[in-house]
């Protein structure tokens, strides 16, 4: 397991190592993670259908649009470990 403190970091991890799945929030510094998924979908389509969103701020806003555009599965915080540990494990099926 990896962390990353910002989209920028997370996204040079990604591409400098493998990954089962992300857990990524959609509010980071430097690099917001609409931002990150964009271009890790560019780079890394696989990878990028296993990315699993967290947030706390979805309902009426662009970050509703972008999941359903995405198709991410995606958790609104606060959220239960069992919730997150599903989502990821749905993500991979």
């Amino acid at each position: 397991m990896e962390r990353a403190a910002d989209g920028e970091e997370a996204l040079a991890k990604v591409s400098a190592s493998t990954f089962d799945a992300v857990v990524c929030d959609l509010k980071m510094p430097r690099l917001d993670g609409k931002a990150f998924y964009r271009i890790l979908a560019a780079s890394s389509p696989g990878l990028a259908r296993r990315v699993v969103f967290v947030t706390g701020d979805v309902a009426g806003t662009d970050a509703e649009q972008f999941l359903e555009q995405s198709g991410c599965r995606w958790l609104a915080k606060p959220f239960r470990l069992a919730d997150l540990l599903r989502a990821v494990r749905e993500s991979m099926a």
